[in-house]
């Protein structure tokens, strides 16, 4: 509907049409109820991990870079867990200042732990519990699509697991967004 000399007019309005259709699939990621999802016994996390991150890559993006150890296999709402996992890619992403970022998988104890990192201006320690909570961003990310949804769910789906997330500072900057779940012993 707008003469063709309007280009950078129609640019912004994609632009804004993107940004909502982000917040929109947020608010729904964050109704969803996984806990109707039932888990999958014998669940592969790097199995999963590799389907997010090569989701991520067809998209158009350059491939994380995978440092994966062997894990044993244990019960994982599994689209619950796609979900988590691209919300931590998509988080590495945007505020960790490009697509060089990676995600690592180890034993710990009696669990196992999953680790996005990027190399961006990071979280400050004394916000890293709030960020967890639904409708937070940082100021600096108020200029960015989303809701400030993604880390709360990615917060819920862990607890659904009895696991937890800790947004950690890295040594030589950037965050360790860190999820650890436990291996349910039967």
């Amino acid at each position: 509907m707008l003469e063709d000399g309007d280009a950078k007019l129609k640019g912004d309005m994609v632009k804004d049409i993107e940004d909502m259709d982000t917040a929109i699939g947020q608010f729904l990621d964050f109704a969803r109820d996984e806990s109707a999802e039932p888990p999958t016994l014998g669940a592969d996390l790097n199995a999963i991990v590799q389907r997010a991150a090569g989701r991520w890559a067809r998209s158009g993006h350059p491939l994380p870079r995978l440092d994966l150890e062997s894990l044993p296999a244990f019960p994982l709402r599994v689209l619950a867990m796609e979900r988590l996992i691209g919300n931590l890619i998509e988080n590495a992403a945007r505020h960790g200042g490009s697509d060089d970022f990676s995600i690592q998988t180890r034993t710990a104890g009696a669990g196992v732990v999953l680790s996005v990192l990027d190399r961006g201006p990071g979280i400050p320690p004394a916000e890293a519990d709030r960020m967890l909570k639904p409708f937070t961003r940082l100021d600096a990310a108020r200029g960015t699509a989303g809701a400030g949804l993604g880390l709360a769910i990615v917060d819920r789906i862990a607890r659904l697991h009895g696991g937890s997330v800790n947004l950690l500072p890295r040594p030589d900057g950037g965050t360790e967004a860190q999820v650890r779940l436990p291996i349910p012993r039967f």
